[in-house]
C-alpha cells in the first residue's frame, strides 16, 4: 500500500497547561512541496518538533509513511525525516567535512564506522551545496551563512525521503537563498523528495510550494493548493495585515506585498466610502490603481478586461466588480453594455496609461461618453498616446478630444489620490 508521507490525526500538544497545537488533522502526500505559514506563536516550530519526534503529542497520532511515529526509534525516524533547523549552533567545533559526515549517523552500526558509500554520498552533497571549498575549515570559523550551508548539507547527507525546512534560508544571502530553494525544488521534482517548509517569507514559499497550510493560534486555518488558499481574506485573518496579491510578470506566479491604509475623498462632496470609481482596465495597467483605490476606501469597479489579464486577477483578489471578455477577443456588445452601466453608476472614471487596439477601442468610446455625460474623468498619461495607439490613429484622435473636454491629465498614478482628495490637480 502506498502510504502518504505524513498523516496527522487529531493531534494536540500543550506546554504545561498552555495549548500550542489543537486538533490537527492533515495529510501530506509523497513527492510534494508544502509550506506551513503563520505568525509567531502559531505553533509552526512545535509542529516541526512533533513531525521529527523531538516531542510526542499529548493526544492523537502521527504516521510517517504509514508507520506510527511512536513505534519508530530515533534512527528509524532520521532515515525517514531530516530537518534543516533555524539554529546553526552545533555546540562542537569539528571540521566542515566531519560535520557533514555526521549526517550519515542513522546508517552506522554500533561497532562499525563509515563505509565507502557514506564518504561518496558526502562528497556529492558537498559539491552540490558548494561546501567543499571550505571542507577543512573548523565549523566555528565559518560565517553565519556558511554555517547554514553546512547544516543543509548535513541534512541532505541523511538521504531521508522527507525533508523539513525550518526557516532554512534565514542566514543566507539572497543569491544562496535562491540557489538552495532551487536545490530543494530539484529534490522534490527530480528525486521524489517530500519537502515541508516553514517560512516567514511568504513570497519565497509561494514560488516553490505546491500546497500551503496556514496556522493560526495553534489550529489549521486553511490548507490546500496555493491558488485556492492564498488570498487577501485569508492573509488578513491569519496575519492581521492587509496585502495586495498580484502575479509576477516574469514567473506568472503570485506575489504578496503590503497595503498601506490611507483614506481620501473627492473634495468635500461625499464621504470616501460613498464615492464610486470606475477604472478602465487592460494589460495590467489598472492593477496598481485598483489596489490603491480599494485600499483607500473607495467603491471601485473595472472593465472591460480580457480573461487571463493581470487586471482581472487583481479585481478578483480585491473583490472588485468587473466586466470581462474572452481572452484575445474584442469587446462584445454585451460586455460594453455592462461596462457603460458601471460607468453610469460611478462618480469618477479613470483611464490608466493603457494600449489601444481595435479589440478594446470601445473602452475609449465609453470614456468619451462618460465625459460627455458630465462624469469626472481622470487620465493618466505617463506615455504619449501615439506610442500606445494601434488603431491607425483613431484612438489618438478620440483620446485628444477627450482631453480637451475637461479631463484631469496626470503624469503618474501617484497623483490620483491627490486629485480625489482635493478635487483638482495640485491643490
Amino acid at each position: 500500500m502506498d502510504y502518504p508521507a505524513i498523516n496527522v490525526k487529531n493531534v494536540s500538544f500543550s506546554y504545561n497547561s498552555n495549548p500550542a497545537l489543537q486538533n490537527l488533522n492533515f495529510t501530506i502526500e509523497r513527492n510534494s512541496f508544502v509550506s506551513i505559514l503563520g505568525p509567531n506563536g502559531a505553533g509552526k516550530s512545535t509542529l516541526v518538533n512533533l513531525l521529527s519526534k523531538v516531542i510526542l503529542p499529548d493526544k492523537g497520532e502521527i504516521f510517517i509513511e504509514g508507520k506510527n511515529i511512536k513505534e519508530l526509534t530515533h534512527n528509524e525516524i532520521a532515515k525517514k525525516v531530516a530537518v534543516v533547523p533555524q539554529n546553526t549552533s552545533l555546540g562542537f567545533n569539528f571540521s566542515v567535512y566531519e560535520t557533514i559526515l555526521m549526517g550519515r549517523y542513522p546508517y552506522l552500526s554500533r561497532f562499525k564506522g563509515e563505509k565507502p558509500e557514506d564518504y561518496n554520498i558526502v562528497d556529492e552533497i558537498m559539491e552540490l551545496t558548494r561546501t567543499d571549498i571550505f571542507k577543512d575549515k573548523k565549523y566555528n570559523e565559518l560565517s553565519g551563512g556558511e554555517k547554514q550551508r553546512v547544516v543543509i548539507a548535513q541534512t541532505l547527507a541523511q538521504g531521508s525521503p522527507v525533508i523539513i525546512l525550518d526557516e532554512p534560508t534565514s542566514h543566507l544571502d539572497i543569491n544562496f537563498q535562491i540557489e538552495f530553494m532551487e536545490l530543494f525544488n530539484s529534490l522534490y521534482k527530480k528525486q521524489g523528495k517530500t519537502i515541508i517548509g516553514i517560512f516567514h517569507d511568504i513570497n519565497l514559499a509561494i514560488q516553490y510550494s505546491e500546497k500551503i497550510m496556514f496556522l493560526k493560534e495553534g489550529s489549521i486555518y486553511c490548507y490546500g493548493n496555493v491558488k485556492d488558499v492564498l488570498n487577501r481574506k485569508n492573509i488578513m485573518s491569519v496575519f492581521k495585515s492587509d496585502v495586495y496579491i498580484g502575479k509576477n510578470p516574469f514567473t506568472g506566479k503570485l506575489y504578496v506585498s503590503p497595503n498601506f491604509n490611507l483614506r481620501y475623498n473627492f473634495g468635500k462632496e461625499k464621504n470616501e466610502k460613498e464615492i464610486k470609481i470606475h477604472v478602465i482596465g487592460g494589460g495590467g495597467s489598472a492593477s496598481p490603481i485598483l489596489n490603491m483605490l480599494n485600499n483607500s476606501g473607495y467603491i471601485v469597479s473595472t472593465g472591460v478586461i480580457n480573461n487571463l489579464d493581470t487586471d482581472l486577477y487583481t479585481a478578483e483578489q480585491l473583490g472588485i466588480t468587473f466586466v470581462n471578455e474572452a481572452p484575445f477577443s474584442p469587446i462584445s456588445r454585451e460586455a460594453q453594455t455592462r461596462n457603460v452601466e458601471l460607468i453610469k453608476n460611478s462618480d469618477v472614471v479613470i483611464l490608466p496609461c493603457i494600449e489601444f487596439g481595435n479589440g478594446n477601442f470601445l473602452n475609449l468610446i465609453a470614456v468619451d461618453e462618460a465625459i460627455n455625460s458630465g462624469k469626472k474623468v481622470i487620465i493618466v498619461e505617463s506615455a504619449d498616446i501615439s506610442l500606445r495607439d494601434h488603431t491607425g490613429g483613431d484612438a489618438a484622435k478620440l483620446y485628444e478630444k477627450i482631453k480637451v473636454k475637461g479631463a484631469f491629465i496626470l503624469k503618474s498614478n501617484d497623483e490620483i489620490l491627490n486629485v480625489l482628495q482635493n478635487g483638482e490637480k495640485g491643490k
